[in-house]
């Protein structure tokens, strides 16, 4: 099953003032590069700028209907240690070489979270970091769940959450929930109709 992505629009955006006349590998990755830009302004300055050129990503909103039940958003912990503590998080994930956005949805629910879908629903893309990064993240929704096993890379720490929307909503308030993409996936599979925040 590969979902059919559809965006109302694309992201092109206006023109730039600047303009970038080089780019310079400084470190390679199989999901990005580290590059220095050289930028110029109108008037002919030139300057430097570190960045990073990223292959693209996904995060997944998986939801778990039981009869008789609120559905539940299926999250992981994982453990970050760049930040040196554990984030509760939706399934998320690169975009492998050859990968389709929604291909690689499937692979990442499958393995983080232990979870088969049986339909995938595309509800935005965006950017995460801007400033630093050109990284485009693919956000869905995924139903009709079937659990099937995690299937962690060796590095990876992760165990399997279950939340309702109502709770996700008092985490996202509280502070408890830190995470920018997990909160903006499940608030816009609530724009969406998705996901009920009652």
């Amino acid at each position: 099953m590969t979902a059919r992505i559809v965006y109302p629009s694309d992201m092109t955006q206006p023109s730039l003032r600047d303009s970038i006349v080089d780019e310079r590998i400084l470190a390679e990755h199989p999901a990005y590069n580290a590059v220095e830009l050289t930028i110029r302004s109108p008037d002919g300055a030139e300057r430097t700028k570190p960045a990073i050129r990223h292959r693209g990503a996904v995060i997944i909103v998986p939801l778990l209907e039981q009869p008789g039940r609120t559905p539940r958003v299926v999250l992981v912990r994982n453990d970050r240690v760049v930040l040196g503590t554990a984030l509760l998080e939706c399934p998320a994930g690169g975009i492998d070489e050859g990968e389709g956005p929604a291909e690689a949805a499937e692979r990442e629910l499958r393995e983080e979270s232990g979870y088969q879908a049986a339909s995938l629903y595309p509800i935005g893309r965006f950017y995460t970091s801007p400033g630093m990064s050109d990284e485009v993240m693919h956000a869905f929704v995924a139903s009709g769940l079937i659990h099937v096993g995690q299937s962690l890379q060796p590095n990876e720490s992760m165990t399997v959450h279950k939340h309702t929307a109502g709770e996700l909503l008092e985490m996202i308030d509280s502070g408890k929930m830190t995470d920018g993409k997990t909160m903006l996936a499940i608030l816009l599979a609530m724009r969406k109709g998705y996901l009920e925040p009652a």
